[in-house]
């Protein structure tokens, strides 16, 4: 496989680039509020270069999302990350609540954006944090062994795939 700018076509980097620059630039615009926009070349320049920066860094092409996988994680993402907030709290001002700690041992894809993905978000499943990563398995420090983190983890995998249109490497 072929990687790197030096063999796309002119027309799709351009087509990258404008996609790019415009997502940058509403950032931008998001960040800076909508007020004033002094100094306008220094923001363009330096939006041009961030743009290309992206472009050497990841060339078009190289992280094919699917947007509906996004949207459809996002939720997702956003309950797990207060269920393994809230089991934190229960476990720190609750101290009856049951610890029977463990480590457990996952396969994880061979995909290394997968892979970073999965070992963020398994720190936020309830109970759980990612301890160790080889070339095939993730160790995960589990609070209680009864927990069904396995699962939990099978259907953040699945999720995962979602994001990236289910293709597998």
């Amino acid at each position: 496989m072929k990687t790197g700018i030096k063999h796309l076509k002119s027309s799709i980097l351009l087509k990258s680039f404008l996609l790019r620059f415009a997502i940058f630039a509403a950032g931008w615009l998001v960040l800076l509020g909508g007020q004033q926009l002094s100094d306008i070349w220094f923001v363009i320049l330096f939006l041009v270069a961030t743009t290309v920066i992206s472009i050497y860094t990841v060339p078009p092409g190289q992280w094919v999302i699917s947007p509906l996988g996004v949207v459809r994680f996002v939720p997702y993402f956003l309950i797990t990350a207060l269920r393994g907030g809230w089991d934190v709290a229960r476990r720190v001002f609750f101290r009856t609540v049951p610890t029977d700690p463990d480590f457990i041992t996952i396969k994880h894809d061979r995909d290394p954006r997968k892979t970073l993905i999965l070992v963020w978000v398994i720190s936020l499943l309830p109970g759980t944090a990612s301890s160790g990563i080889t070339e095939e398995s993730i160790v995960v420090h589990v609070l209680d062994k009864k927990l069904p983190v396995t699962e939990e983890i099978m259907e953040l995998q699945n999720r995962i795939n979602e994001i990236f249109g289910g293709v597998n490497r």
